[in-house]
């Protein structure tokens, strides 16, 4: 199961993936699969966002190292030394919580694209994470009462498609506003997807794509889920003058900004997977993928996992062992105990007790940027006999899963996949293999 992770993460690094997207040369970058070709006549500015994004800008110094005028990208905070650039800067910023780091980031990409012509192309990377790494909240908003709100929203079982319809209403970058800040210049946007369905206005908040929500959506969710009245009133002073038009909403499609920009995805979770499952070939697996839309309650996907693992082990549907089921997306946990751990790691806890004395059978969960939750672990692994083992110890699951400690329980058992950042992220990758 761990070759197959590999295998996954390898193949949406952030160099590889811009190198085998674009081309340069005679002055016309060209993405062939849009069938795209911008000239190059003016200045060359490279902007970014996302654990990947260093790597993405390894990757664009590669192609047109001398055509570059200048560069900034908000890179995850400890990885900023860890990429071999000549030109473009990097600037270390906190994730999941916004810090200062982030607000004078944003500040430089924002002092960078000010002022730009019709000639001038602004090459965007921006990939998962992006969302924390670049902040310049709504004037009003200070960092305390953003960092508030973020906590809030990622502790309340929201999807990140929800979240980030509120960051992009309290940002001055998110929801097409960067994309705005560089008009008129070209702006040819490279993305590494972390959402599900790849939506462009969800990745990083769709700081270059049109933003198809409203100040009015992001007030709904807040309702959703009982924040109006534990909001940071700074957020919802913000939001109430947005919904009655006293403050610009985001540029919606069709505004004249979008003509001179280019999205384009180069990597996201359906490439890990496929990656993953020929892998799975290699070693003469049968492969069941499972697509790369899963959603839902952490625990409740990894028993959901483990069913479809047994079937197969016990019954030999849809398939027979040697086999591999792979799939991809983003669970969420609603966190109602003290414990620490993430949403990998509670998928994998919540497969334990049902696969409990299952031989040959193992179940894992990753998130593909190397962190999981608020740990320094990338999710956990699990086994037939990981219940017996965790009883020797006097370990319950059903009581680490009640208090959402996940990370105690599989650091107790040695089972925590640790893989250090990976400088991508493309969602989270989970499956099963049987023997």
């Amino acid at each position: 199961m761990l070759k197959l992770i590999e295998s996954a993460i390898e193949t949406v690094d952030g160099k590889k993936s811009v190198i085998s997207a674009i081309s340069f040369g005679d002055d016309v970058l060209s993405i062939e699969d849009l069938g795209l070709e911008v000239p190059i006549k003016g200045r060359v500015l490279v902007v970014g966002t996302g654990k990947a994004s260093g790597k993405m800008a390894e990757g664009i110094e590669t192609l047109l190292l001398d055509r570059i005028h200048a560069g900034c990208v908000n890179v995850l905070e400890g990885t900023e030394k860890l990429f071999d650039l000549k030109k473009v800067k990097t600037f270390p910023a906190g994730h999941p919580i916004p810090n200062r780091n982030t607000i004078e980031g944003t500040r430089n990409i924002v002092e960078l694209v000010r002022e730009l012509d019709s000639s001038d192309v602004v090459i965007a990377l921006i990939s998962g994470g992006g969302s924390a790494l670049m902040e310049m909240p709504m004037p009003g908003i200070t960092l305390e009462d953003l960092n508030r709100a973020t906590k809030l929203l990622l502790e309340c079982g929201a999807r990140i498609q929800e979240i980030n319809s509120v960051r992009k209403h309290i940002s001055q970058v998110k929801g097409g506003r960067l994309a705005r800040l560089c008009y008129p210049a070209t702006v040819v946007s490279l993305i590494i997807s972390d959402v599900i369905g790849d939506p462009l206005d969800s990745i990083a908040s769709g700081p270059t794509a049109p933003d198809t929500t409203t100040f009015q959506d992001a007030w709904d969710v807040l309702e959703k889920y009982d924040l109006i009245d534990i909001m940071p009133e700074s957020i919802i002073k913000t939001i109430k003058k947005g919904i009655n038009g006293e403050i610009q909403d985001t540029p919606k499609p069709g505004d004249p900004i979008f003509e001179r920009v280019h999205n384009f995805i180069v990597a996201n979770n359906e490439r890990a997977l496929n990656a993953a499952a020929n892998m799975a070939r290699s070693l003469n697996l049968k492969t069941l993928v499972l697509g790369s839309f899963i959603e839902g309650e952490a625990r409740h996907v990894g028993q959901a996992l483990a069913g479809i693992a047994q079937g197969i082990k016990h019954q030999n549907i849809p398939i027979s062992p040697p086999a591999a089921v792979l799939a991809g997306g983003e669970t969420t946990v609603r966190v109602v105990g003290t414990g620490r751990g993430g949403r990998n790691q509670e998928v994998v806890l919540g497969s334990v007790e049902k696969i409990a004395d299952e031989r040959g059978l193992c179940i894992a969960s990753v998130g593909t940027d190397g962190v999981d939750g608020v740990t320094d672990a990338a999710g956990a692994i699990a086994d037939g006999r990981t219940f017996s083992r965790a009883l020797s110890l006097g370990l319950k699951p059903a009581s680490f899963l009640n208090r959402n400690d996940s990370y105690a329980f599989f650091q107790a058992l040695n089972d925590l996949i640790f893989t250090g950042p990976t400088l991508t992220n493309v969602m989270d990758i989970m499956g099963a293999v049987i023997l």
